[in-house]
């Protein structure tokens, strides 16, 4: 008896189109798992946090955009930034620290350093779209409108940019 191959690029091709059609979990016949695209927003949380981690990266003695940060380190004072912090990895406004093993990335769990998009959407430079769509943990592209701007975000929400970017200014962000 021959095994087929469960990973066939037709095979995994109409699966995913079967995911990507459907607003429900799909059973994958292989592994038995759900499988569902999920549309990610990015939110004023998510600014708040990229916000804080370009504050310490300018009033950091001795710190480079090179540098990796610990993120429990960083938002020890304000743990509720953590949450869903590594989101930010979809719209590459952040990077996890890791090494590759075996032809895989493997993550060093809580690592993270900004990235030059990271960089450039924190100090309003550019626009990203909001909406990322995510499958099995990776992005599959984005929903290119509307892109916004991280001030326009924040402002949507009552948050005043020119305030949070004061260094000056201790973030309590509630949400």
């Amino acid at each position: 008896m021959e095994r087929e191959n469960p990973f066939t690029t037709e095979k995994d091709s109409d699966f995913k189109l079967k995911v990507k059609s459907s607003t429900k979990p799909i059973v994958c016949e292989t592994c038995g798992r759900k499988a569902k695209e999920y549309h990610r927003k990015l939110n004023a949380k998510l600014c708040v946090a990229l916000v804080e981690v370009l504050k310490y990266y300018r009033h950091t003695e001795g710190v480079d955009t090179l540098d990796y940060f610990q993120l429990k380190e960083l938002f020890k004072e304000n743990p509720s930034l953590k949450i869903d912090f590594q989101k930010l990895q979809y719209w590459d406004l952040i990077e996890a620290k890791g090494k590759m093993v075996k032809g895989k990335f493997i993550k060093n769990n809580g690592w993270y350093r900004i990235s030059e998009n990271g960089i450039k959407f924190a100090q309003r430079e550019v626009a990203v779209p909001i909406t990322a769509l995510v499958y099995n943990g990776i992005v599959q592209g984005h929903i290119l409108s509307p892109a916004l701007t991280i001030d326009k975000i924040l402002s949507d929400v009552g948050i005043n940019y020119d305030e949070i970017i004061n260094p000056l200014n201790k973030i309590n962000y509630e949400s």
